[in-house]
């Protein structure tokens, strides 16, 4: 198996997107912030989005769900080392699996808990768990090493100053087709609607005659594919590691909370608004700081607006 460990990073540093030297004028260096910010926020709501559909319908605060994200990354690494068979056809079957596998858990692992008096605790525990075995085995396969996806070079644009890659662009614009697929799903299709009407009314739905059952295995899966497009972008952009998958649920969850609880645009919003304060505090303030002023932030809205932007009290 052909593998090519990277140089050992920091992950999540916004300046892998493109940074500016330290002697760049302000406008300049707002202009990345803004531009990078959107671009990282955008892959950040692929997974939020997942978990929000997750958590929306089904009551599951899974905080295994970045570890789809971890499967299609290396997936597509081992397929495109290993195979030769081409980047597209290895991401396709690395999402593919992805799917396959949350489908699997909500069956295996979740849907035994159905009607359980402490189903929410139960079900945080054993993703907790599935996120630390699940780590655990990559560590064994990996290492500690750090892999990155070698996508195909489509140039360098300087945008107002600010170098871009061409990536940037296909992997934005891949993000957001993603999530703008998503909605039309659930408001055109019959799949999407009775997710909808589940999510609303899950003894109506009963009644109406949607098969639960089948929608909370499908939303599971759909969760863990959109996740797992996030861990085929992200180690486009950066380096993954073992650890990937818990960096990000923990911005997930985040972004969930501040968003609102079951709400797809207030989560959308959220993800946008931490890629930016994410990419404003390392800039600005410094990278030791990100963390301590995201969940600042959390703090605050859980205080003063429970309800987060556009979601239910959490």
């Amino acid at each position: 198996m052909i593998l090519n460990p990277q140089v050992t990073i920091a992950m999540f540093d916004p300046h892998l997107l493109g940074g500016l030297p330290l002697q760049a004028s302000v406008s300049k260096k707002l202009f990345s912030v803004l531009v990078n910010g959107l671009i990282f926020g955008s892959i950040f709501a692929l997974t939020a989005v997942g978990l929000t559909l997750v958590f929306g319908i089904l009551d599951v605060p899974n905080f295994a769900q970045g570890e789809f994200a971890s499967l299609a990354g290396y997936g597509t690494i081992v397929l495109v080392g290993a195979t030769g068979i081409g980047l597209v056809p290895s991401i396709v079957i690395a999402v593919a699996v992805t799917f396959v596998a949350g489908m699997a858990m909500e069956r295996v692992v979740i849907a035994p808990l159905y009607g359980d008096d402490d189903f929410l605790l139960k079900t945080f525990f054993i993703s907790f768990g599935v996120l630390i075995g699940f780590e655990q085995l990559l560590r064994q396969w990996f290492g500690s090493d750090f892999y990155q996806i070698h996508a195909p070079d489509f140039g360098l644009w300087h945008v107002f100053g600010t170098p871009l890659t061409g990536m940037h662009f296909v992997v934005s614009l891949a993000a957001i087709g993603l999530i703008y697929g998503l909605y039309l799903f659930t408001h055109r299709t019959r799949l999407g609607l009775a997710m909808r009407a589940v999510s609303d009314d899950r003894e109506g739905a009963l009644v109406s005659g949607i098969d639960i059952g089948r929608v909370n295995m499908l939303t599971f899966g759909i969760g863990a594919l959109l996740t797992g497009f996030t861990g085929v972008l992200y180690a486009i952009m950066f380096p993954i590691s073992p650890n990937t998958g818990l960096e990000l649920t923990s911005f997930a969850f985040v972004i969930v909370v501040i968003g609102g609880v079951g709400s797809f645009s207030g989560t959308v919003i959220a993800s946008l608004l931490i890629g930016l304060v994410d990419n404003f505090t390392a800039v600005f303030v410094g990278s030791r700081f990100r963390l301590f002023v995201i969940f600042l932030i959390l703090l605050v809205v859980l205080v003063f607006n429970p309800t987060g932007l556009r979601g239910e009290s959490v």
